[in-house]
């Protein structure tokens, strides 16, 4: 197994570099008058100097002794400096985007997946092109620390002509989303103009357009604005510059290249190609040597690394019942079939009430679905036991209602109907043209949030769905329905060394009010659920939406709330020892970790462990195998489910979605997650708490495996574990319907903040 990252040899543990004291007007005045042949950074109170000119006896502040290893901050500044600027020395001719992340073009127009299909003048004012990103990381793998660059690529538009060219053309700009585009002092030709997404043309007067922005509204010249580079914006484009079925043909070009473009064999000789240009001559193949003049040098590694750090990930064994005794160690579906749900005997929904709610017009089909539903189909392998039997329910009553029309005002008749006498859920027919309706005045979510207001979880199905259903569809419906009733399928071993363990997902978003530069971002909503060790849904949670001075104190108050409610629902004894493992999905800085170290040191009756854990795939790494051939055409090259790699004592890199779990050949390559124990970053004094941390790497990283079993929207495994899955689910619910008269998820119902209401 492979990882895209090329190992960097540096032949000294220390080196010299100058530096001066820093002040702003000093690091400009230099980059003004230098640039062209030094590099200067900032760090702490110095600006290093970094002189890449042979010839200069220039002598600019004082020398200085650093490690490689023990400054790896300044060593890092000066890399990429270093490889910046030796790029533009060997390839004159390209622009690079950013300085860091490294990013830039590729300059083949083969690898532009549309020039063939543009007429003459367009080509290469307009593309569809391969982008390469270089990003560097410093490894600690076996205690060994190695600095390396990561190797990306992706694909980009590019759309180099101005609101100025397109006004010429006679284009019409009124509406135009924006980006104002400006060259950076003394970066021209050296890096491609800083862009920044502002608002949308207003009108256009001579040479000079009004922009509403975040601001106001704000004239611009037209010649340093350019549409933004939106599939919608440049097909739009292309429709007035050549003809609306050349314009098709170009964005299916596009879509029928997908498979190719993310195929992951493809992607791995891509990056190996890349790698040898950037790291190799051309002439002979041997490594650059990238210098300054000052004796700093390194050669990169034009191989990608091979991994040997890992270990063996195990799938869980799934238990079904509390005693332990009705366990399955391969498919909790074949478990759940021959057992039942963990929790029957003390599932209090034994026999729940539903409101079906269909069109007259499909009466006949919705009836005969909420047969199957209930009783299974009959040659099934899957499904022949049905919700009743499969989840040991005494009955199951439905109570069908019918629509003259798909009108929101007939479905609210039809719940007003029920206020009285509340079911235990809702199923309800939707056509799929509620998919496509704005978010505002979707029905979907004014109906959801009507009945969660109602304290009344609900089953969506599609009509399509309720005329052509199978077993597959069945089966994960009856699943989903079974958690919004309250129920838990199964359960995961647990781990005993302490009386109780708890994991916390933590997430967030934040409520701004458009894209533009400069939006407010005035409140933030946090979102918690607390799972315990074998994988049982305690409890989910929403913070207050509150401006950001304000969300340490609501989320510290919301933690607190339910972690009382938890321990006097489980009759917690003082004393016990209580491991805490905090799941959080984009930090703020030090806030979530400042908010758990006050919850921590509020709580003394407790012997508590806790580990900050910082789940994402928002990371640059990939996983490559390249002696996997694939599964029925899909797969070849991406590792197996499971497999992992150690970056260092904090971190580690696992592939959850493999070759078998591929459905398609287009979805290429998944990128694994990165899983990582967090410490507060920064100068930030925690000594206090080091002897409360929990630092079990494998442990934590086995946990998150496991809890990929249980979504519960589907018997197969996922992506993202409970915690994080949950979360995301939460938050995106509670933002469409955000907006929704009557709406207030601050006062939902506390039975139903302990249901899968969200899945």
């Amino acid at each position: 197994m492979q990882l895209n990252f090329f190992p960097i040899t540096i032949d000294f543990e220390e080196f010299q570099i100058s530096k001066t004291t820093y002040s702003d007007e000093t690091l400009q005045e230099l980059r003004k008058d230098h640039n062209r042949t030094h590099s200067f950074f900032r760090n702490g109170d110095d600006i290093y100097i970094s002189n890449s000119d042979a010839d200069s006896s220039l002598q600019i502040g004082i020398n200085t002794t650093k490690n490689v290893l023990v400054d790896h901050v300044i060593t890092s500044s000066l890399i990429k400096h270093i490889f910046f600027r030796t790029f533009k020395q060997r390839f004159v001719n390209f622009t690079p985007v950013d300085f860091y992340p490294f990013r830039f073009f590729s300059s083949k127009d083969t690898d532009d997946l549309i020039y063939d299909l543009l007429p003459s003048h367009l080509q290469g004012r307009i593309a569809y092109k391969k982008l390469i990103e270089v990003q560097l990381r410093l490894t600690n793998i076996n205690g060994h620390k190695q600095f390396g660059f990561v190797i990306n690529i992706k694909r980009n538009w590019i759309f180099d002509k101005s609101c100025a060219t397109l006004h010429l053309e006679g284009y019409d700009l009124k509406g135009v989303e924006v980006l104002h585009c400006e060259v950076m002092p003394g970066l021209n030709n050296i890096l491609a103009p800083n862009e920044e997404f502002i608002g949308a043309i207003l009108e256009i007067n001579g040479e000079t357009a009004t922009v509403q922005t975040n601001d106001g509204n704000v004239n611009f010249p037209l010649t340093e604005l350019f549409i933004k580079k939106t599939k919608f914006n440049i097909a739009r484009y292309l429709d007035f510059a050549t003809t609306p079925d050349k314009a098709i043909q170009i964005l299916n070009r596009i879509e029928s290249k997908r498979s190719e473009i993310y195929n992951t064999k493809n992607l791995y000789n891509e990056i190996n190609g890349t790698a040898k240009h950037l790291f190799t001559s051309r002439l002979g193949g041997s490594k650059v040597l990238f210098e300054n003049s000052d004796g700093f040098c390194f050669t990169v590694q034009d191989t990608p690394l091979v991994i040997t750090n890992t270990f063996e990930l195990k799938t869980p064994t799934f238990i079904f019942d509390p005693a332990g005794t009705k366990t399955n160690s391969t498919s909790p579906d074949m478990g759940l079939t021959n057992f039942g749900p963990y929790d029957s005997i003390n599932f209090d929904t034994k026999s729940p009430s539903v409101l079906c709610i269909c069109h007259r017009e499909n009466r006949g089909y919705f009836s005969d679905f909420l047969g199957s539903l209930k009783d299974g189909i009959s040659n099934s392998n899957f499904f022949k036991k049905g919700l009743v039997k499969k989840y040991e329910l005494q009955e199951l009553t439905y109570n069908i209602n019918q629509l003259s029309s798909f009108d929101l005002t007939e479905y609210f008749r039809i719940i007003r109907e029920w206020d009285d006498v509340k079911p235990d859920l809702a199923i309800i027919e939707i056509p799929s043209e509620f998919k496509r309706l704005p978010d505002n005045d979707n029905p979907y979510y004014k109906l959801k949030a009507k009945l969660l207001s109602l304290e009344i979880p609900v089953q969506y199905i599609s009509t399509e769905k309720v005329k052509s259903y199978n077993e597959y569809i069945m089966n994960s419906l009856a699943l989903q329905i079974y958690a919004k009733l309250g129920g838990t399928p199964w359960v995961l071993p647990s781990q005993k060394s302490v009386d109780r363990e708890i994991i916390i997902g933590i997430g967030h978003s934040w409520m701004r009010q458009n894209q533009y530069k400069g939006a407010e971002q005035s409140k933030v909503v946090g979102i918690t659920t607390f799972l315990s060790s074998d994988g049982q849904y305690l409890l989910g949670d929403k913070v207050k939406d509150v401006p950001f001075e304000n969300y340490f104190s609501e989320l510290l108050g919301s933690l607190t709330q339910s972690f009382n409610r938890l321990e006097k629902d489980q009759g917690w004894i003082e004393g016990d020892t209580v491991r805490l493992i905090f799941h959080i999905f984009k930090p703020i800085k030090n806030t979530e970790f400042d908010v758990i170290s006050q919850f921590i040191k509020n709580n003394t009756k407790y012997k508590i462990k806790f580990a900050f854990i910082t789940i994402s795939k928002s990371h640059p790494h990939l996983l490559f195998e390249p002696n996997q051939p694939g599964i029925s055409g899909k797969g070849a090259y991406i590792p197996n489910r499971a497999s992992n790699f150690f970056l260092d004592s904090e971190t580690c890199i696992v592939q959850m979605f493999g070759p078998k779990e591929l459905k398609t050949a287009r979805q290429g390559i998944s990128t694994p997650i990165q899983i990582r124990i967090r410490t507060p970053q920064g100068n930030y004094d925690n000594n206090e708490l080091d002897e409360l941390l929990y630092y079990d790497l494998a442990y934590i990283v086995q946990q998150i495996f496991s809890f990929t079993y249980l979504s519960w929207r589907s018997f197969l495994p996922g992506e993202q574990p409970a915690t994080m899955l949950y979360s995301n689910l939460i938050s995106k619910l509670l933002s469409k319907m955000r907006n929704v008269s009557g709406w207030d998820a601050d006062h939902l119902n506390y039975s139903l903040k302990r249901k899968k209401w969200f899945l």
